[in-house]
């Protein structure tokens, strides 16, 4: 009986890991349609049918795994996120000064609206977010890229660090969808007065200003 009830649990795990990989794969590309749709039709919002019909798939299997199009629109945000969280913590892990850290995250943060692409992708998905409670749910999404400004800005003698670095966080997200909106990214120069500015507020001297220019043509 344990033995057939084993072969039987190992039967339904298999089952189940085809039907996870299977469901991966249909949400992949149905958040990849999404993005291509978006951009396409920017600033006109997609349909479910449109997102659906470029992602090979049917509105049957996009409300199997989606309530509906805001849910689809922040797991779309969600993704992005996590990308750049990832991509901080790589540059942020190349230094061990937390003055470092700090102007790794700020460049890192406005590295995502330097690249044409990127911006195209961001102003995309911003234009469509329209749920009423969109805010929270960006503002939980955006979170682990909040979490990181933490620990260097403590280390650098923050009396608040937690409210130093919500400053520093909104500071830099607020410059980047600055560029969100418009078909530009930011100069090297922009970026090194916004990373002195933080700095300055943190506490911190700042350096030569003449670092802060930006190359000529």
């Amino acid at each position: 009986m344990s033995t057939a009830g084993t072969r039987a649990a190992r039967a339904v795990d298999r089952a189940l890991v085809e039907r996870h990989r299977e469901a991966t794969d249909d949400v992949e590309r149905i958040l990849a349609a999404a993005v291509d749709v978006m951009q396409r039709n920017a600033p006109e919002p997609p349909t479910v049918s449109e997102i659906v019909a470029a992602a090979g798939s049917s509105k049957k299997a996009f409300y199997r795994y989606f309530t509906g199009k805001d849910e689809l629109l922040l797991a779309v945000m969600e993704r992005g996120v996590g990308m750049v969280v990832s991509y901080l913590e790589h540059q942020m892990a190349k230094t061990a000064e937390p003055r470092e850290k700090v102007t790794r995250w700020i460049e890192g943060v406005l590295a995502q609206v330097a690249d044409p692409h990127l911006i195209s992708m961001s102003r995309a998905v911003a234009e469509q977010m329209t749920a009423p409670t969109a805010g929270d749910a960006i503002a939980d999404i955006m979170a682990p890229m909040r979490a990181l400004l933490t620990e260097p800005v403590a280390a650098l003698g923050s009396g608040d660090p937690r409210r130093d670095a919500d400053a520093v966080f909104d500071l830099t997200v607020a410059r980047m969808r600055r560029y969100v909106g418009t078909t530009t990214g930011p100069r090297p120069g922009d970026i090194a007065h916004l990373v002195q500015f933080c700095l300055q507020g943190l506490g911190l001297p700042a350096q030569d200003p003449t670092e802060q220019e930006d190359p000529l043509p």
